[in-house]
């Protein structure tokens, strides 16, 4: 399993900040990472429906960023593999490395 770390706004828009991966590459997190966003859409969606027709739930507003066809791109993220910056979406990655991912975006 590798070992992911989300931080900054990355860890707002995707729903979590740490999670474990099968994955042979990087690129292969981001795909795991965006199966589990797809899935957490529809269990949204399951969950809106169901505070509709039970007024004892209260609805709450969905989180747009987590629309399916948003899926998490290498891009999207500033990568590390063990501390050290990876530039490459095809770098291999082995059991228990670590994989940071930090918003391209920075604050002041």
């Amino acid at each position: 399993m590798t070992k992911v770390k989300i931080f900054g706004v990355l860890r707002t828009t995707i729903g979590f900040g740490y999670l474990e991966v099968e994955a042979k590459t990087v690129m292969g997190v981001f795909e795991e990472i965006s199966k589990i966003m797809e899935k957490g859409y529809y269990e949204d969606l399951k969950k809106q429906e169901e505070a509709k027709n039970n007024p004892e739930i209260k609805p709450r507003k969905r989180n747009e960023a987590l629309n399916p066809h948003k899926n998490l791109k290498f891009g999207d993220a500033i990568v590390y593999v063990n501390g050290e910056r990876c530039m490459r979406k095809g770098k291999k990655i082995a059991d228990g490395d670590e994989i940071w991912l930090l918003s391209p975006a920075a604050g002041g």
